[in-house]
């Protein structure tokens, strides 16, 4: 896996000078180059998208797993309709932090079973080869028994040709998929590590320019602001760049595996991110927290 290449959006519009500091701070951070501002606040995109996620195309995808008369060319579609719109989510994402990329960064909006998870703006890559390694691993642990079970299968007949093929799809996975998986994790091990480091030290270096203007008594406001459009512009160069990696991430992993494999993966993924709106584990999650307090 390649490094990723430093990005410029382009500078931010700074016609209009707020009257205060604090409020020009808050310009700054929130309001960040007009002229590509998405349509709509991505809080509002998210909560669309996830709707769309939760009652259409984790459904459709569940029913071509389960349904018999599924074919594998149709079962691809619903694959490729829930890879489409997971990067769609990350393509408007990217809009979104040139927009505000406090709203990526910072995303108050988000509840509090989903903030823990959080990693520049979404969820750490590393969640999706720890997803695809539990496939794995639940393999190797059933490995003793992987036959039997094949020949009892086989023998019921209780599964016939769609419903056969997700029940067998993880029970030889090939070389090919372990190495990659492999290979993409050293690849995370470079890059994670790059990545923090550069968000850690643009906020440092933000804190440091508004530090050192600060004492300044002339032409303060409009030194501050070029401090902080510098800083702001590297800061969304790293949202981009962490998004690009989730992608190519998931581009990578569903390249690997077959259908039924990635198919399955999927579902687990998205079944993951609906079970953050969850409101009955929301609020065991909220109690336990009060009660820890």
């Amino acid at each position: 896996m390649s490094t990723l290449p430093h990005l410029h959006p382009s500078s931010p519009n700074q016609e209009s000078v707020p009257a205060s500091f604090p409020e020009m701070l808050k310009s700054a951070l929130f309001r960040r180059n007009k002229a590509a501002a998405i349509s709509k606040p991505f809080k509002i995109f998210y909560n669309e998208w996830f709707a769309t996620l939760a009652d259409t195309i984790l459904p459709q995808l569940r029913r071509a797993l389960s349904s018999v008369s599924t074919s594998q060319t149709l079962l691809s579609a619903q694959v490729d309709a829930m890879h489409h719109h997971l990067r769609s989510y990350y393509d408007n994402m990217d809009l979104a932090a040139v927009q505000d990329v406090a709203q990526c960064l910072y995303p108050e909006w988000r509840n509090s079973i989903e903030k823990p998870f959080l990693w520049l703006g979404d969820l750490h890559p590393y969640l999706f080869t720890n997803l695809l390694r539990s496939f794995l691993d639940d393999q190797e642990s059933e490995d003793g028994d992987v036959l039997d079970t094949i020949q009892e299968i086989r023998a019921s007949r209780q599964f016939v040709d769609q419903r056969w093929h997700v029940a067998v799809a993880w029970s030889s996975p090939s070389k090919a998929l372990t190495t990659r998986v492999d290979q993409i994790e050293c690849g995370l091990r470079l890059m994670v590590p790059a990545l923090a480091a550069r968000s850690r030290d643009a906020q440092m270096k933000l804190a440091r320019s508004v530090g050192a203007e600060l004492g300044r008594r002339d032409g303060v406001k409009a030194a501050v602001g070029e401090a902080l459009a510098v800083e702001m512009e590297e800061l969304v160069g790293v949202v981009v760049d962490a998004n690009r990696l989730r992608k190519s991430v998931l581009a990578d992993i569903l390249t690997v595996t077959s259908t039924y494999q990635a198919a399955l993966f999927l579902e687990a993924l998205a079944e993951f991110l609906v079970g953050f709106r969850d409101d009955k584990l929301l609020k065991e999650f909220d109690k336990c927290k009060m009660g820890s307090s």
